[in-house]
């Protein structure tokens, strides 16, 4: 498998904001590019190269798999936040599929939403987020929580889909079927039957199951299965 998990040592550590999922780094391998998955969310990612160059570059959320080139001899950290977080006058919708360079002033520092800001690191990222929340700059929709917890909403439906869409950038339906290849996958690589998988997650057949995993996770179901053999 050529997997982000699969490639690269990454060091990982859950945060408690509630704003943000996790901050993770690693560093560039002699690889030319590898597997990124769909995922629901979005995040911020920091590469510093070997000369000492910085870029900041906001990511996803991605609605299918891709080919992403790997930066050489650079040192990367992340900032995943949850889902239904969002920046203030900052479209999520735009980064869909996309990733957009933010501009750096310096090494220390670059522009978000119109503000500088100075650029964190893996060790002080929970300052830096709390500093977005602070100011305004990042916020969070409790409705996404509410819908993804399934819980009664008192809203319209078009109300509940536009207040979705506007903090995740995807529809409740895309969120889910993309969470339900992400579990397929987890399932295949512990060893559960192809057979099985398809009757735990409710698709209708094999085929089914294959199409959705070969969209969000860029591979097949047998060779998630082979791979764990």
């Amino acid at each position: 498998m050529d997997w982000a998990t699969d490639i690269f040592s990454i060091e990982s550590r859950e945060e408690r904001s509630g704003f943000a999922m996790r901050v993770w780094r690693s560093t560039s391998v002699d690889v030319p590019s590898f597997v990124s998955v769909a995922v629901p969310t979005w995040q911020l990612v920091f590469v510093q190269s070997a000369d000492g160059t910085k870029s900041v570059i906001a990511r996803g959320p991605e609605t299918q798999a891709s080919r992403s080139g790997i930066p050489e001899d650079a040192e990367i950290f992340g900032i995943q936040f949850d889902l239904g977080v969002f920046l203030s006058d900052y479209p999520i919708g735009r980064l869909v599929d996309h990733a957009e360079s933010l501009t750096a002033e310096s090494r220390r520092s670059f522009w978000l939403n119109g503000t500088r800001y100075e650029t964190p690191s893996f060790d002080n990222a929970d300052v830096f987020v709390q500093h977005l929340i602070r100011s305004g700059a990042l916020l969070r929709d409790p409705v996404v929580e509410q819908i993804l917890q399934r819980r009664p909403v008192s809203l319209s439906d078009r109300s509940i889909q536009r207040r979705f869409i506007r903090s995740t950038g995807l529809t409740y339906a895309a969120v889910r079927q993309i969470e339900r290849a992400e579990r397929a996958g987890s399932l295949l690589r512990s060893g559960v039957p192809i057979l099985d998988v398809v009757d735990d997650q409710g698709y209708s057949d094999q085929a089914h199951l294959t199409r959705s995993v070969k969209r969000y996770l860029g591979t097949t179901p047998g060779r998630i299965a082979k791979a764990d053999r």
